[in-house]
């Protein structure tokens, strides 16, 4: 079962990385040096969302980014926003970059990377939880190692009120 749902939510996740590729202008790509495209869209982080009897753990694959660049927030009462973003250094940027380097070292014949492969995921995701009962905003606590952020969230404890007739 791990394994279909595995297969299909990779395959899920290419076709929206295919689809974002067809919402950029055309010139995007002619514009660019390298011969396959980088990959610079807005992102779905593969999650999971446990549920215990105190709480709820949230766990979502980020790597490359740094703890400094995921805010979390709570929306209202129920709902969790984690929102991200991470770049990395365009083709071209680097190009600029190397040709200064080759002026400053003077030799005759400039020195300019070539991108082989840029499929590295760079850009920006948001995406929101809504939880099924109330949670404790002031005890939700994160942690951010080897490219995985861990959330827990604690469930807010019903209280009854009894209502008195009158």
């Amino acid at each position: 079962m791990s394994l279909s749902h595995r297969f299909f939510s990779e395959a899920l996740r290419d076709f929206n990385r295919a689809f974002a590729l067809l919402e950029e202008p055309v010139f995007y790509h002619v514009a660019r040096r390298s011969a396959i495209p980088a990959r610079s869209f807005a992102r779905q982080p593969a999650t999971d969302l446990i549920e215990t009897e105190e709480a709820f753990e949230l766990r979502s694959e980020l790597p490359g980014y740094d703890k400094k660049d995921i805010h979390i927030e709570l929306i209202d009462d129920n709902t969790l926003q984690l929102r991200g973003s991470t770049h990395q250094e365009s083709s071209a940027a680097s190009e600029s970059k190397a040709a200064e380097e080759s002026k400053e070292v003077a030799t005759s014949t400039p020195i300019t990377p070539k991108w082989w492969v840029n499929e590295r995921v760079s850009g920006n995701f948001q995406r929101s939880f809504s939880f099924p009962v109330s949670i404790k905003s002031e005890e939700i606590k994160a942690s951010y190692e080897n490219g995985v952020l861990k959330v827990i969230i604690p469930k807010a404890n019903k209280e009854t009120r009894r209502i008195q007739i009158d």
